[in-house]
């Protein structure tokens, strides 16, 4: 079958225009997105400089060798920001080098009436932005994990392309005086360029909606003073450990804080004040807990830590932030924080038990006078399954 190259220009051009029609609702329905008003601008530049391409069929060669390859190359600095807005990256001129190297190229006449010569070096700028996108799409990995997968094979695909079309593209004109070039490898370049095109706006649309659920999903997890976990976050984490507990060696702790009076803090100091002492008291947490330790807010003036560790080791931890707390003294407000700690074995208590039981320990602190540590003793497991039962009942 032979591919009619006015037939696939036509294609292009409409592929290109409903593409952007989309892409403009797109972004105004992405509350205005700067990744697809990245790729919106990127999509309208790509069209105007298709449309230039078909003047060489007229004689006329500046406005599509010159303007519109000019057009292409800031088409694709355009898209490398919208790579680099996907990970929250600040935007930058990225189409300005590309677009500086053709411009002073075409100066010279042997390579503005070289085919071969423009085509080799099209291909390398092109080379050239697309490794940039799949390093930028590399860096936003951990932000994309469904999405990634087909926006890399798309970029893939377009970067071995072009690797191909400057080894085997030689500039041979093509008999038929085409609209989007002289090459006879024309016909396969419109062709790849539809359907990357097509693929890449889609997958750029489901980027820019995965992004945004993991931002609200993440921030659904989050206290909005505090900035750390919160219950439902805590649970969800607890519920993960319980099912691969049994699979792994090693032992868990809870721990539960509950800072001392705080409601007189916020009685003498307001609750500008109290918020603020909240906040000191997650920052002085976070510096002592370890990088595995999970910790979060279940409360006004409670939270919770889960560790990866012994009841010995777990104490440590809870005595340093005791110290630290103690010492603490934000504008002038000191306060201090009773600690409940509570540990097991894999083999042993369930997770919501060993809450129950951290839960009695912290008891048992602001019992004995506060601002201190204590542990839970049970070492039985039906022990800490009644004391659970009694405190659900």
């Amino acid at each position: 079958m032979v591919l009619d190259v006015y037939t696939l220009f036509v294609c292009e051009l409409y592929v290109l225009a409903f593409l952007s029609i989309i892409m403009v609702f797109a972004w105004r329905g992405a509350q205005y997105s700067r990744v697809l008003g990245f790729n919106c601008l990127s999509l309208l530049l790509s069209i105007i400089a298709v449309g230039l391409s078909s003047l060489r069929s007229s004689g006329f060669m500046f406005l599509p060798i010159v303007v519109g390859n000019l057009l292409v190359l800031c088409a694709y600095g355009l898209q490398l920001n919208a790579f680099r807005a996907l990970r929250g990256a600040r935007g930058r001129w990225l189409w300005l080098p590309g677009m500086g190297v053709w411009a002073v190229l075409c100066l010279f006449p042997s390579f503005y009436t070289s085919l071969p010569m423009r085509i080799l070096v099209s291909s390398l700028l092109c080379i050239i932005y697309t490794s940039a996108m799949l390093y930028e799409l590399h860096r936003s990995r951990p932000l994309l994990p469904v999405t990634w997968w087909p926006a890399q094979l798309l970029l893939g695909i377009h970067l071995g392309f072009s690797i191909l079309r400057a080894l085997l593209d030689g500039g041979i004109p093509n008999p038929v005086h085409g609209a989007i070039g002289g090459s006879s490898f024309s016909v396969y370049v419109i062709l790849e360029s539809i359907l990357v095109v097509i693929g890449l706006s889609f997958t750029m649309m489901a980027m820019v909606n995965e992004r945004t659920q993991i931002i609200y999903r993440q921030a659904s997890l989050l206290d909005p003073l505090t900035g750390v976990w919160n219950r439902r976050a805590l649970f969800e984490k607890t519920t993960q450990l319980t099912a691969s507990w049994s699979c792994s060696k090693q032992p868990l702790s809870v721990m539960l804080f509950d800072l001392d009076h705080f409601k007189s803090i916020n009685d003498r100091y307001g609750h500008s004040q109290g918020d603020r002492v909240l906040i000191d008291f997650c920052h002085q947490v976070t510096r002592e807990l370890p990088a595995d330790g999970y910790f979060a807010r279940v409360g006004g003036e409670e939270f919770a830590a889960v560790l990866m560790c012994a009841e010995g080791e777990c104490i440590q931890v809870a005595e340093r932030i005791r110290n630290v707390v103690e010492r603490s003294c934000p504008e002038n407000v000191s306060y201090s924080v009773s600690i409940g700690v509570a540990s097991c074995q894999p083999d042993r208590d369930a997770i919501d038990s060993l809450m129950a039981a951290a839960d009695d320990a912290l008891y048992q602190a602001k019992a004995a006078g506060r601002n201190q540590v204590k542990t839970y003793g049970a070492t039985n497991n039906e022990d800490v399954r009644t004391l659970f039962a009694s405190k659900m009942a």
